[in-house]
Protein backbone atom coordinates (compact mmCIF):
# COMPACT_ATOMS: atom_id res chain seq x y z
CA UNK A 1 0.00 0.00 0.00
CA UNK A 2 1.42 3.37 -1.07
CA UNK A 3 0.59 6.86 0.20
CA UNK A 4 -0.16 8.04 -3.34
CA UNK A 5 -2.85 5.36 -3.57
CA UNK A 6 -4.46 6.67 -0.40
CA UNK A 7 -4.28 10.25 -1.71
CA UNK A 8 -6.02 9.11 -4.88
CA UNK A 9 -8.64 7.23 -2.87
CA UNK A 10 -9.45 10.33 -0.80
CA UNK A 11 -9.47 12.58 -3.88
CA UNK A 12 -11.93 10.33 -5.74
CA UNK A 13 -14.13 10.04 -2.64
CA UNK A 14 -14.28 13.82 -2.20
CA UNK A 15 -14.63 14.70 -5.88
CA UNK A 16 -17.10 11.94 -6.70
CA UNK A 17 -15.49 11.34 -10.07
CA UNK A 18 -12.33 9.93 -11.63
CA UNK A 19 -11.98 13.01 -13.83
CA UNK A 20 -12.28 15.47 -10.94
CA UNK A 21 -9.81 13.52 -8.84
CA UNK A 22 -7.34 13.41 -11.73
CA UNK A 23 -7.44 17.19 -12.11
CA UNK A 24 -6.97 17.66 -8.38
CA UNK A 25 -3.94 15.38 -8.02
CA UNK A 26 -2.58 16.14 -11.51
CA UNK A 27 -2.88 12.58 -12.81
CA UNK A 28 -4.48 11.06 -15.88
CA UNK A 29 -7.77 9.17 -15.63
CA UNK A 30 -6.05 5.81 -16.38
CA UNK A 31 -3.53 6.50 -13.61
CA UNK A 32 -6.30 7.32 -11.11
CA UNK A 33 -8.18 4.14 -12.07
CA UNK A 34 -4.98 2.10 -11.73
CA UNK A 35 -4.31 3.53 -8.25
CA UNK A 36 -7.82 2.63 -7.10
CA UNK A 37 -7.66 -0.85 -8.62
CA UNK A 38 -4.31 -1.58 -6.96
CA UNK A 39 -5.59 -0.34 -3.60
CA UNK A 40 -8.76 -2.44 -3.89
CA UNK A 41 -6.66 -5.52 -4.63
CA UNK A 42 -4.41 -4.73 -1.66
CA UNK A 43 -7.35 -4.26 0.71
CA UNK A 44 -9.50 -7.02 -0.74
CA UNK A 45 -12.63 -4.84 -0.99
CA UNK A 46 -14.35 -2.75 -3.66
CA UNK A 47 -14.13 0.93 -2.76
CA UNK A 48 -16.37 2.54 -5.39
CA UNK A 49 -19.45 1.84 -7.47
CA UNK A 50 -20.01 3.56 -10.80
CA UNK A 51 -23.12 5.76 -10.98
CA UNK A 52 -24.47 7.97 -13.81
CA UNK A 53 -22.85 11.12 -12.38
CA UNK A 54 -19.48 9.49 -11.62
CA UNK A 55 -18.60 7.18 -8.75
CA UNK A 56 -19.74 6.79 -5.16
CA UNK A 57 -18.26 5.03 -2.16
CA UNK A 58 -19.34 1.49 -1.42
CA UNK A 59 -20.18 0.61 2.17
CA UNK A 60 -16.60 -0.62 2.63
CA UNK A 61 -15.19 2.50 0.98
CA UNK A 62 -17.22 4.79 3.22
CA UNK A 63 -15.96 2.89 6.28
CA UNK A 64 -12.31 3.19 5.19
CA UNK A 65 -12.03 6.72 3.80
CA UNK A 66 -11.64 8.41 7.19
CA UNK A 67 -8.88 5.94 8.08
CA UNK A 68 -7.11 6.90 4.86
CA UNK A 69 -7.39 10.59 5.75
CA UNK A 70 -5.90 9.93 9.18
CA UNK A 71 -3.01 7.92 7.71
CA UNK A 72 -2.21 10.78 5.31
CA UNK A 73 -2.41 13.29 8.15
CA UNK A 74 0.00 11.20 10.24
CA UNK A 75 2.38 10.96 7.30
CA UNK A 76 2.24 14.74 6.90
CA UNK A 77 3.02 15.21 10.59
CA UNK A 78 5.97 12.82 10.33
CA UNK A 79 7.33 14.63 7.30
CA UNK A 80 6.90 18.03 8.96
CA UNK A 81 8.85 16.89 12.00
CA UNK A 82 11.61 15.44 9.82
CA UNK A 83 11.89 18.67 7.83
CA UNK A 84 11.99 20.86 10.91
CA UNK A 85 14.63 18.64 12.48
CA UNK A 86 16.76 18.77 9.35
CA UNK A 87 16.54 22.53 9.02
CA UNK A 88 18.16 22.62 5.58
CA UNK A 89 15.27 23.99 3.52
CA UNK A 90 16.06 26.47 0.78
CA UNK A 91 14.12 28.41 -1.83
CA UNK A 92 11.48 31.13 -2.06
CA UNK A 93 7.80 30.90 -1.20
CA UNK A 94 5.11 33.34 -2.35
CA UNK A 95 2.78 34.19 0.55
CA UNK A 96 -0.47 36.15 0.24
CA UNK A 97 -1.51 38.58 2.98
CA UNK A 98 -5.23 39.35 3.29
CA UNK A 99 -4.80 41.98 6.02
CA UNK A 100 -2.22 44.17 7.69
CA UNK A 101 1.11 42.50 8.59
CA UNK A 102 0.75 43.30 12.30
CA UNK A 103 -2.54 41.45 12.60
CA UNK A 104 -1.16 38.51 10.59
CA UNK A 105 1.91 38.33 12.88
CA UNK A 106 4.27 38.67 9.95
CA UNK A 107 7.16 40.07 12.01
CA UNK A 108 7.33 37.16 14.52
CA UNK A 109 6.74 34.73 11.65
CA UNK A 110 9.74 36.13 9.76
CA UNK A 111 11.88 36.06 12.90
CA UNK A 112 11.06 32.41 13.54
CA UNK A 113 11.57 31.56 9.88
CA UNK A 114 15.01 33.21 9.89
CA UNK A 115 15.94 31.33 13.04
CA UNK A 116 14.79 27.86 11.97
CA UNK A 117 15.09 28.00 8.17
CA UNK A 118 17.59 30.73 7.25
CA UNK A 119 17.81 29.60 3.62
CA UNK A 120 14.05 29.88 3.02
CA UNK A 121 12.84 33.27 1.73
CA UNK A 122 9.33 34.70 1.57
CA UNK A 123 7.83 36.93 -1.11
CA UNK A 124 4.91 38.78 0.50
CA UNK A 125 1.94 39.89 -1.62
CA UNK A 126 -0.94 42.00 -0.23
CA UNK A 127 -4.34 41.19 -1.79
CA UNK A 128 -7.94 40.38 -0.95
CA UNK A 129 -8.86 36.86 0.18
CA UNK A 130 -10.61 36.02 -3.08
CA UNK A 131 -7.64 37.01 -5.20
CA UNK A 132 -5.25 35.13 -2.92
CA UNK A 133 -7.29 31.93 -3.28
CA UNK A 134 -7.28 32.28 -7.07
CA UNK A 135 -3.54 32.93 -7.14
CA UNK A 136 -2.82 29.88 -4.98
CA UNK A 137 -4.93 27.68 -7.26
CA UNK A 138 -3.19 29.06 -10.36
CA UNK A 139 0.24 28.67 -8.68
CA UNK A 140 0.95 32.40 -8.74
CA UNK A 141 1.25 32.07 -4.95
CA UNK A 142 2.29 29.09 -2.85
CA UNK A 143 0.19 29.83 0.24
CA UNK A 144 -1.65 32.64 1.96
CA UNK A 145 -3.79 34.02 4.75
CA UNK A 146 -7.47 34.37 3.86
CA UNK A 147 -10.69 35.30 5.62
CA UNK A 148 -13.78 33.06 5.67
CA UNK A 149 -13.93 29.40 4.66
CA UNK A 150 -12.28 27.81 1.64
CA UNK A 151 -14.76 26.64 -1.03
CA UNK A 152 -12.25 24.74 -3.19
CA UNK A 153 -11.49 21.03 -2.75
CA UNK A 154 -7.99 21.38 -4.14
CA UNK A 155 -6.93 23.60 -1.23
CA UNK A 156 -6.15 22.81 2.39
CA UNK A 157 -6.92 25.26 5.20
CA UNK A 158 -5.64 25.61 8.77
CA UNK A 159 -7.91 27.73 10.97
CA UNK A 160 -5.82 30.25 12.88
CA UNK A 161 -8.31 32.59 14.56
CA UNK A 162 -11.87 33.92 14.48
CA UNK A 163 -11.82 37.71 14.91
CA UNK A 164 -15.11 39.57 15.17
CA UNK A 165 -16.19 42.42 12.91
CA UNK A 166 -18.59 45.26 13.70
CA UNK A 167 -20.11 48.23 11.90
CA UNK A 168 -18.32 51.41 12.98
CA UNK A 169 -19.02 55.11 12.48
CA UNK A 170 -17.62 58.47 13.58
CA UNK A 171 -17.85 59.32 17.28
CA UNK A 172 -20.30 62.19 16.66
CA UNK A 173 -22.85 59.70 15.28
CA UNK A 174 -23.10 57.78 18.59
CA UNK A 175 -26.75 58.73 19.37
CA UNK A 176 -27.89 57.65 15.90
CA UNK A 177 -25.79 54.46 15.86
CA UNK A 178 -27.01 53.51 19.34
CA UNK A 179 -30.57 53.88 18.05
CA UNK A 180 -29.67 51.67 15.11
CA UNK A 181 -33.09 51.35 13.44
CA UNK A 182 -33.31 50.54 9.74
CA UNK A 183 -34.52 53.99 8.67
CA UNK A 184 -31.71 55.77 10.51
CA UNK A 185 -28.97 53.45 9.27
CA UNK A 186 -30.28 53.69 5.70
CA UNK A 187 -29.57 57.43 5.74
CA UNK A 188 -25.83 56.82 6.11
CA UNK A 189 -23.32 56.20 3.35
CA UNK A 190 -21.84 52.69 3.70
CA UNK A 191 -18.46 51.40 2.54
CA UNK A 192 -19.22 48.37 0.34
CA UNK A 193 -16.43 45.85 -0.34
CA UNK A 194 -15.92 44.93 -4.03
CA UNK A 195 -17.27 41.70 -5.52
CA UNK A 196 -13.97 39.79 -5.18
CA UNK A 197 -13.87 40.51 -1.42
CA UNK A 198 -15.61 37.94 0.82
CA UNK A 199 -16.64 40.71 3.25
CA UNK A 200 -19.12 41.92 0.65
CA UNK A 201 -21.32 38.90 1.37
CA UNK A 202 -21.16 39.52 5.12
CA UNK A 203 -22.14 43.17 4.75
CA UNK A 204 -24.98 42.38 2.35
CA UNK A 205 -26.26 39.82 4.86
CA UNK A 206 -26.17 42.44 7.65
CA UNK A 207 -28.09 44.90 5.48
CA UNK A 208 -30.69 42.31 4.56
CA UNK A 209 -31.23 41.00 8.10
CA UNK A 210 -31.67 44.49 9.50
CA UNK A 211 -33.72 45.81 6.54
CA UNK A 212 -31.17 48.53 5.77
CA UNK A 213 -31.08 50.14 2.31
CA UNK A 214 -28.17 52.62 2.13
CA UNK A 215 -28.92 55.60 -0.07
CA UNK A 216 -25.28 55.70 -1.12
CA UNK A 217 -22.27 53.37 -1.01
CA UNK A 218 -18.52 53.79 -1.50
CA UNK A 219 -16.63 50.80 -2.89
CA UNK A 220 -13.39 49.92 -1.08
CA UNK A 221 -11.63 47.06 0.70
CA UNK A 222 -8.54 49.07 1.67
CA UNK A 223 -8.10 49.58 5.42
CA UNK A 224 -6.09 52.73 4.69
CA UNK A 225 -9.10 54.18 2.85
CA UNK A 226 -11.81 52.93 5.21
CA UNK A 227 -10.37 54.28 8.47
CA UNK A 228 -10.41 58.01 7.47
CA UNK A 229 -13.88 57.62 5.95
CA UNK A 230 -15.12 56.40 9.34
CA UNK A 231 -13.23 58.93 11.47
CA UNK A 232 -14.24 61.90 9.29
CA UNK A 233 -17.90 60.91 9.42
CA UNK A 234 -18.12 60.10 5.70
CA UNK A 235 -19.37 56.50 5.95
CA UNK A 236 -20.10 53.44 8.06
CA UNK A 237 -17.97 50.33 7.52
CA UNK A 238 -17.04 46.90 8.81
CA UNK A 239 -14.05 47.03 11.14
CA UNK A 240 -12.09 44.25 12.86
CA UNK A 241 -12.45 44.17 16.65
CA UNK A 242 -8.84 45.13 17.47
CA UNK A 243 -8.87 48.08 15.06
CA UNK A 244 -12.28 49.15 16.35
CA UNK A 245 -11.01 49.09 19.93
CA UNK A 246 -8.14 51.42 18.98
CA UNK A 247 -10.51 53.89 17.33
CA UNK A 248 -12.91 53.86 20.28
CA UNK A 249 -10.12 54.27 22.85
CA UNK A 250 -8.93 57.31 20.90
CA UNK A 251 -12.48 58.71 20.88
CA UNK A 252 -12.55 58.68 17.07
CA UNK A 253 -15.32 56.15 16.38
CA UNK A 254 -18.17 54.18 17.91
CA UNK A 255 -19.67 50.77 17.28
CA UNK A 256 -23.18 50.29 15.96
CA UNK A 257 -24.13 47.73 18.60
CA UNK A 258 -27.72 47.05 17.39
CA UNK A 259 -26.40 45.16 14.34
CA UNK A 260 -24.10 43.03 16.50
CA UNK A 261 -20.66 41.55 16.02
CA UNK A 262 -19.82 38.95 13.41
CA UNK A 263 -17.06 36.30 13.74
CA UNK A 264 -14.96 35.66 10.65
CA UNK A 265 -12.52 32.78 10.18
CA UNK A 266 -8.88 33.51 9.42
CA UNK A 267 -7.25 30.58 7.62
CA UNK A 268 -3.80 29.69 6.33
CA UNK A 269 -4.27 28.07 2.92
CA UNK A 270 -2.10 26.02 0.56
CA UNK A 271 -2.62 23.53 -2.27
CA UNK A 272 -3.46 19.92 -1.53
CA UNK A 273 -0.50 17.73 -2.39
CA UNK A 274 2.03 20.41 -1.45
CA UNK A 275 2.47 18.71 1.94
CA UNK A 276 5.34 16.89 0.21
CA UNK A 277 7.11 20.15 -0.64
CA UNK A 278 9.76 20.78 2.07
CA UNK A 279 9.36 24.55 1.74
CA UNK A 280 5.60 24.37 2.33
CA UNK A 281 6.05 21.87 5.16
CA UNK A 282 8.51 24.26 6.81
CA UNK A 283 6.18 27.23 6.32
CA UNK A 284 3.24 25.30 7.78
CA UNK A 285 5.35 24.50 10.83
CA UNK A 286 6.34 28.16 11.25
CA UNK A 287 2.74 29.37 10.88
CA UNK A 288 1.48 26.84 13.42
CA UNK A 289 4.17 27.85 15.91
CA UNK A 290 3.56 31.56 15.39
CA UNK A 291 -0.20 31.24 15.90
CA UNK A 292 -0.05 28.50 18.53
CA UNK A 293 -2.24 26.03 16.60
Amino acid sequence: MELYQLRTFVAVAEEGSITGAGKRIHATQPAVSAHIKALEEELGVRLFDRVPRGVELTQAGAALVQDAIEVLSSAQTLQARAVTLGGEVAGQVGLGLCSDPQFLKVSPLLSLLSERFPKLSLSLIQASSGLILNDIRSRELDAGFVFFGVPYRDLEAIKLAEPEYAIMGAAQWKPLLDKGDSATLSEFTWVMPPSHCPFRGLELDILKRHNISPQRTIGSDSEEVIRPLIVEGKALALVREDEGAELMEAGLAVECTPVGRHPVELNFVYRKGDEQNPSIVALIDIVRRTWGV
